[in-house]
């Protein structure tokens, strides 16, 4: 378990008397470490079967029936461990108190009835509360799968749509004079999936002067991103941006580059975005890779 709580702090964390900051802490661990909730069930039966035996007193006897008898699941916990104390009382002994005399059988018969279908309730309860652990970590497995699975939807979409963009076609020159540099289509990138899917190739003419590149950000938020593009190998950084403030588009956010076309040679390229935030070092929260041809 990566944190350990004392027996009292789980105690306190049981009858209410934690802060909430640390309270919600074991609220978490209790669902999403089982060391940690396997220590929490243990301190919750010792302070049940206390309180069944009488043993609680004082504040700590106020705070347990002011806090956790009030939850359905207190009271349902203290009922069990009241009748379990009750079997070991001496009114459920098999003899009688005056002369010794043995019981009844039809009196030892209907004991041995009840103590078998209370064990018979127990071991229901903690089947009943397996199950729920284990169909809680199934649920927490499909919704984090079914999230994953949009997401790639939506950065495929996002590539089907930017490869689906034609380029402009370029003007011949008039007059004898030199044309202008002429730009294309914005070209819009997604960050690379883990699937083996083939880069987008961009062809580029000696009119073109910029290459717009649009890049469609992960789920993440900075105050402002660097961007380097990169030979595809990693060993030369041909162009670099500092400083990009991401725009918002519909449900997603952007951050848009305009290339020069001169340093671009035909290869293929890797752009790598980092998140710069408000204080400590950059963090790399995406890579883009293309293609050029002339």
């Amino acid at each position: 378990m990566a944190e350990t709580y004392s027996i009292q702090t789980i105690r306190d964390y049981l009858l209410g008397q934690l802060p909430e900051p640390d309270a919600e802490r074991l609220d978490e661990l209790s669902i999403t470490d089982d060391d940690c909730a396997e220590r929490i069930r243990a301190v919750e039966h010792d302070l049940v079967d206390a309180f069944a035996r009488g043993e609680l007193h004082g504040v700590v006897l106020e705070q347990f029936r002011s806090k956790y008898l009030t939850t359905p699941r207190g009271r349902e916990a203290t009922r069990f461990a009241k009748a379990l104390q009750s079997l070991e009382s001496p009114g459920w002994r098999g003899s009688s108190e005056t002369g010794g005399a043995p019981a009844a059988p039809v009196r030892d018969t209907w004991r041995w009835r009840e103590r078998l279908a209370l064990a018979a309730a127990v071991v229901m309860l903690a089947t009943a509360s397996a199950w729920l652990v284990v169909e809680n970590r199934t649920l927490r497995g499909r919704v984090t799968s079914a999230e994953r699975s949009r997401d790639e939807l939506q950065r495929d979409r996002h590539l089907r749509e930017a490869e689906a963009k034609p380029l402009p076609e370029t003007v011949p020159p008039s007059g004898g004079r030199r044309p202008s540099p002429l730009t294309i289509a914005t070209l819009v990138l997604a960050p690379q999936l883990r699937s083996a899917r083939q880069p987008p190739t961009v062809a580029l003419t000696d009119d073109t002067g910029e290459l717009p590149v649009q890049l469609d950000l992960e789920p993440v938020d900075y105050p402002s991103y660097d961007a380097s593009l990169i030979t595809s190998s990693g060993d030369q950084l041909v162009w670099r941006a500092d400083r990009l403030i991401a725009r918002t588009v519909g449900s997603r956010k952007t951050i848009d580059l305009r290339l020069p076309t001169t340093v671009l040679r035909p290869q293929a390229y890797l752009i790598r975005v980092s998140g710069v935030p408000a204080r400590g070092a950059p963090d790399i929260v995406g890579e883009y890779r293309f293609t050029v041809v002339r």
